[in-house]
Parts: C-alpha cells; sequence; structure tokens
C-alpha cells in the first residue's frame, strides 16, 4: 500500500466512525434510564450492545458501531504503517511501532467482535490483551516523532497527549475490573478516542501533503 492510500485509508476509517455510533438507545453504568447516547458517559463498548443499557433494543445502533468501531480499528493499521514515515532515519523504531502497532489493532478488533452483552468476561480479556501493545506503539512513535528533527510537532503533541489519557484510563480499567470504576474512566476513553482520531486524521493530511 503505497503512502497516499495509507493516508486515505485512515481518513476513511475516521469518517465511518464518526457517522457510525449516533443511534444507541441510552443508558450508561452510572444511570441506567438515561436516554440516548451520553458522550462523556458511555463507554464505546456500550454502543455495541444488541440491548442498551437502558433495556431498549439497539439491532442497528449495534451494526452501526461495531462496523464504525472495526473499521476505526483497521484505520489503525495504516496509521501505525504510516507514522514511521515521518522519523525516517530511526528504521528499527519505525519497525517496532509496526509489529506492535498491528498487534493492537488486531486486538482492537476483537474487543468489538467480543460485546460484553454477549461474551461477558472475553470481552475484558480482549482490552486487557489489546491495550499494551497499543500503548507501547504509541509511546515508541512519540518518540520518534520527538526525535526527529524533521517531524511535525504536532504530531508529537498529539500524540503524547493521546498516550497520556491512554495509559491513564489503561491503569483506571484494570484496577475497577471487579466494578464500580467512576464515572471518569469513561471521560478518559472518550478523550483518549477523541485525541487518537485527531492523531490519525493530522498524520494522513500531513502524508498526503508529501505525496
Amino acid at each position: 500500500m503505497t503512502l497516499r492510500n495509507r493516508a486515505m485509508a485512515t481518513l476513511a476509517s475516521v469518517a465511518v466512525f464518526v457517522l457510525a455510533v449516533r443511534a444507541y438507545p441510552g443508558g450508561t453504568d452510572w444511570d441506567r434510564a438515561a436516554v440516548g447516547h451520553q458522550f462523556w458517559a458511555n463507554y464505546l463498548c456500550d454502543l455495541t450492545r444488541g440491548v442498551a443499557l437502558n433495556g431498549a433494543a439497539n439491532p442497528l445502533g449495534s451494526l452501526l458501531a461495531q462496523a464504525g468501531t472495526i473499521v476505526l480499528a483497521l484505520g489503525l493499521f495504516p496509521l501505525w504503517w504510516l507514522l514511521p514515515h515521518f522519523f525516517p532515519s530511526r528504521f528499527w523504531l519505525g519497525m517496532a511501532v509496526r509489529f506492535f502497532g498491528s498487534i493492537g489493532a488486531a486486538g482492537a478488533i476483537a474487543v468489538t467482535l467480543l460485546p460484553s452483552d454477549r461474551f461477558g468476561s472475553l470481552h475484558t480479556v480482549a482490552i486487557v490483551l489489546a491495550g499494551p501493545p497499543g500503548l507501547l506503539a504509541a509511546l515508541l512513535a512519540v518518540a520518534g516523532l520527538t526525535l526527529e528533527k524533521r517531524a511535525p510537532r504536532i504530531l508529537a503533541a498529539i500524540g503524547g497527549a493521546m498516550l497520556a489519557t491512554g495509559a491513564v484510563d489503561f491503569v483506571l480499567y484494570v484496577t475497577h475490573l471487579e466494578g464500580n470504576a467512576p464515572v471518569i474512566v469513561a471521560v478518559l476513553e472518550r478523550v483518549t478516542a477523541i485525541l487518537l482520531v485527531g492523531w490519525m486524521a493530522t498524520a494522513s493530511l500531513r502524508a498526503l501533503r508529501i505525496t
């Protein structure tokens, strides 16, 4: 896949995901009776449930959310292969980003294909296994972008912010696996998702400039 195609694939995945998360009937872990999608209180995984947390059927919304999340996860593959182009002098660092990033992206797809309302603990296991390689890939990518003098500073800044919020959120999630997680876990997940989408879009647009 050419650099331009990787950039276009990443942008397409962002667009599909943004369009796919609007049909959730409602309900959160903290307010089961809530109506509609609660931006800061719903986990992304909530949107993939066949029956929403408020008890309403969510057949179309769950399919759209699963499709959007899978497309976004698929978009991570070209992202991890795209980012090393911005630090070409660090070949092995770039290879490590692509290796661990691809594992993390595959894990994100597994998380989506194992929704919590149907697979319970397997969903949690998939999240716990997918998180570390994805975070490691982000750490290595941010290091490469920071060390490379010609790399766009904006990419290092967005990636660093995403890494920080994602790492804190992952630790909080893991430490509250038995329940009673604070709402900040959902908030940080959403902030991390926004930063990730921004990172994907910015990297793609920057790459398109040099093709």
